[in-house]
């Protein structure tokens, strides 16, 4: 077969961490397709967020004049989602995608339950998901992050069952090695950490509510005792969209003040196609810290030990699915930063060999799902060319 022209339909400069899912899955697709990809990119945010264009004929006409076209993996499925025709983050007719010739493959979609769960959504995105169902030149996918789940209870099990599930890209990250002027000199190991300051109204709800300050706090504290500890420990934060730098300024605030000029440094915020400048540093580090879903699942993929901090259930259904759910922790903000610090205190004192080892057999077992996906996917596509 020539090379397939590929229409890919995601986000590329929305947050670092898709751009590490991209990296994952097209180098694991190269590896296990038997036909080479030449991909146009299409970002996302065009349609649902600038909307400087629209799903319309013109959309459809561009599309056709593809091989074929991979939408995802995003959050494309929103369970609360019941401002668009579609109960997804598509604004467009539940049938508007029939106007696609060519095969659509949605690829590693995740199922967004942060805002709760809408009827006329589900309703909506049950009527969208016929339509694709019915298609043979459709395929359908979800990442592995527990979204099988929220697809099965809210949307129901015949749509969970014809979907296969995979493993996110970012498991399967490669990152170019960048330099570090930020990385602390003088230091000999290096503890990562991902804040993420998007969703405060979610992610730091405690018993009293909305508590993004005391987790800041909370987190300055915890942090500064492990680098007391730790004379030669280095600390990076690495910041993957504009909210997680401003959470990390506040951390930083009330971090001790020799630390925070000695022993502290911030990753370049950075977008799109440079991506590798802020997750090398996960490639570098002795243990990563963090909250984002990319920034758990990519040093996992590359061998670093890493904690997670569940403040969005993709966290949480990640670790699970990995077998590594005793490698999450979750609470109000002082609890879910007091247990983050005790695994890292364990980690950086005992060793993460154990830790390692369990993480490269979960990821091998995921490669094999996936590249057993692969080979479904290429069959699919030979009968729908």
């Amino acid at each position: 077969m020539a090379t397939l022209r590929v229409l890919h339909l995601a986000s590329f400069v929305g947050n670092i961490g898709d751009n590490a899912m991209h990296d994952g899955a097209c180098r694991t697709r190269a590896d296990d397709l038997p036909f080479e990809i030449a991909y146009e990119r299409l970002e996302i945010r065009e349609f649902i967020h600038w909307t400087t264009r629209r799903l319309d004929d013109a959309f459809l006409s561009y599309a056709n004049g593809f091989d074929a076209v991979i939408v995802g993996g995003d959050s494309l499925l929103q369970t609360w989602r019941d401002d668009t025709p579609t109960g997804t983050y598509l604004d467009c007719a539940p049938d508007f995608l029939a106007g696609v010739r060519r095969p659509i493959c949605f690829y590693g979609l995740g199922v967004d339950a942060t805002r709760g769960v809408s009827e006329t959504a589900m309703t909506r995105c049950r009527s969208f998901l016929d339509g694709l169902l019915a298609d043979r030149r459709r395929l359908l996918s979800v990442r592995d992050d527990g979204s099988i789940d929220l697809v099965r209870a809210h949307l129901g099990p015949a749509y969970a069952d014809a979907m296969a599930v995979i493993p996110d890209g970012g498991l399967f990250a490669r990152p170019e090695p960048c330099p570090h002027p930020e990385r602390p000199a003088g230091t000999e190991r290096l503890l990562a950490v991902n804040l993420a300051g998007d969703m405060p109204d979610k992610r730091f709800a405690g018993a009293g509510g909305g508590d993004r300050d005391a987790f800041c706090r909370a987190m300055a504290g915890m942090l500064s005792g492990v680098l007391a500890r730790d004379p030669g420990l280095g600390l990076v934060f690495v910041p993957h969209i504009h909210s997680d730098v401003a959470i990390v300024a506040d951390t930083l605030a009330a971090l001790d003040d020799r630390q925070r000029r000695t022993r502290v440094g911030i990753a370049p915020y950075v977008q799109g196609d440079h991506w590798s400048a802020g997750f090398d540093l996960y490639r570098e580090a002795d243990l990563v810290l963090a909250m984002r879903f990319h920034a758990n699942l990519v040093p996992i993929g590359l061998g670093v030990p890493a904690i997670g901090l569940d403040t969005h259930h993709k966290i949480g259904g990640a670790f699970a699915a990995l077998g590594l759910a005793d490698r999450c922790v979750s609470g109000d903000a002082r609890g879910l930063v007091e247990a983050a610090g005790a695994i890292a205190a364990r980690d950086l004192s005992d060793g993460t060999q154990t830790v390692r080892q369990r993480q490269q057999t979960a990821v091998a077992a995921k490669r094999a799902t996936l590249k057993a996906f692969h080979e479904a996917m290429a069959n699919w596509l030979e009968r729908t060319l």
